[in-house]
């Protein structure tokens, strides 16, 4: 498991750089900075995948061949389901049901669904060595066929009929840490939060190694307004995987909850240094920054984000709200105006609005926001209606 070092503040990290870059789809960009990262750790597993899964989304098939193939001979079983793809691609039919086999075999078998919808894969159904690699053996036990099936349930929004499944995996033991995490996202399905949060826990105590169930975990704890326990939860999934990119923006809002804004903010800046037109990003970032009183730096954010993005009516209410927290009543009505302009059915801008132009001493218009705030579903303004519009 890949344990990088984040760089200080204005480094770009190699591997981090390759994954952005995947993620944009920016492969071509991507090579070089794992390139960089293979050299500074040379024949580590998440770099060697990347980079194979680079090589193939490119069509370079050979290069992507060589690389996989370093990865099976480190690891055996990690590289052969991208390896049977392939040596298919490259024409080699009978390497790739070879390398199907060792996948077939190995702790990194996939779902059976996974293989046969494969869509390169699915080009060997038929063949005869097909249908005798399938006949060689059963590759898959009855619970792993059972859990499939209860994912398969899920899937189609059967969740009680899932939980039954798993509730009998979970008697036999099998793979407790994923049967637990599958129950979880069931009872959400359900709304039964608690249960879910339940079975996460156990999920997480099962085996520590489940970062999918710890996240989930993290992120319920952080609904929750349990930000010690979320932080710890967030620390460990990015120990373990630094290029999980979003839980940086959810640990930024649980260190901004905790009053460490300092560290929010280079949460926030490092997910910029790799996605600097995430306008999203920029609009939390302005968030958390009025929420703790820096009005310039608030408005900064607001304005970045605006520039990429002028089309989001929060993004002006947000600014808005600042520039009213400031005194500067004008620039903060002509926003609230904009916002509305955009979204004119949304009762918390004509509730903001009516906020707003009470301030200013304009009590009629503000009757006639709150009466707009009431009427699309902000009830607290009622309240004021009742106290002051009469």
């Amino acid at each position: 498991m890949l344990l990088m070092v984040i760089p200080g503040w204005g480094e770009v990290d190699p591997y981090l750089a390759g994954r952005a870059c995947m993620i944009e789809e920016h492969y071509d960009s991507a090579l070089v900075h794992l390139n960089r990262a293979n050299e500074v750790e040379p024949g580590e597993s998440a770099i060697l995948m990347n980079l194979g899964l680079c090589h193939f989304k490119m069509n370079n098939f050979p290069a992507a061949r060589e690389t996989f193939y370093e990865l099976e001979k480190r690891w055996e079983g990690m590289g052969s389901f991208y390896l049977a793809k392939t040596e298919l691609k490259l024409m080699h039919p009978e390497l790739a049901l070879k390398y199907l086999r060792v996948h077939l075999s190995s702790r990194y078998k996939l779902p059976e669904k996974d293989i046969l919808l494969d869509p390169d894969l699915s080009q060997l159904e038929g063949s005869r060595d097909w249908q005798l690699l399938w006949n060689e053996e059963r590759w898959y036990s009855q619970s792993e066929m059972d859990f499939q099936e209860a994912q398969f349930l899920k899937e189609n929004g059967d969740a009680l009929e899932a939980i039954n499944i798993l509730n009998k995996l979970e008697k036999q033991k099998y793979k407790r840490s994923l049967v637990f995490e599958e129950k979880a996202e069931l009872y959400t399905m359900l709304g039964n939060n608690k249960a879910a949060r339940s079975s996460l826990r156990s999920a997480v105590q099962s085996d520590t190694r489940n970062l999918d169930a710890l996240l989930a975990l993290s992120t319920l704890q952080l609904e929750n307004n349990e930000e010690e326990e979320a932080l710890n939860g967030f620390n460990r999934v990015l120990r373990r995987e630094p290029d999980r990119f979003e839980v940086y923006l959810l640990r930024a809002s649980a260190l901004s909850r905790a009053g460490r804004l300092e560290e929010a903010l280079e949460d926030l800046d490092l997910y910029l240094s790799y996605f600097p037109n995430q306008h999203k990003v920029l609009y939390q970032r302005g968030i958390i920054l009025s929420e703790h009183k820096k009005y310039l730096g608030a408005i900064q954010s607001f304005n970045r984000a605006l520039e990429m993005e002028n089309g989001e009516a929060d993004y002006y209410l947000a600014r808005g709200r600042t520039y009213a927290s400031t005194g500067t009543t004008r620039y903060a009505e002509k926003d609230m105006s904009m916002a509305l302009d955009l979204d004119p059915y949304n009762g918390e801008i004509w509730f903001e609005k009516g906020k707003l132009d009470e301030k200013m001493g304009d009590f009629a218009g503000a009757c006639q926001c709150f009466r707009k705030a009431y009427q699309y579903g902000i009830y607290e303004a009622g309240e004021l209606i009742d106290k002051s519009c009469n």
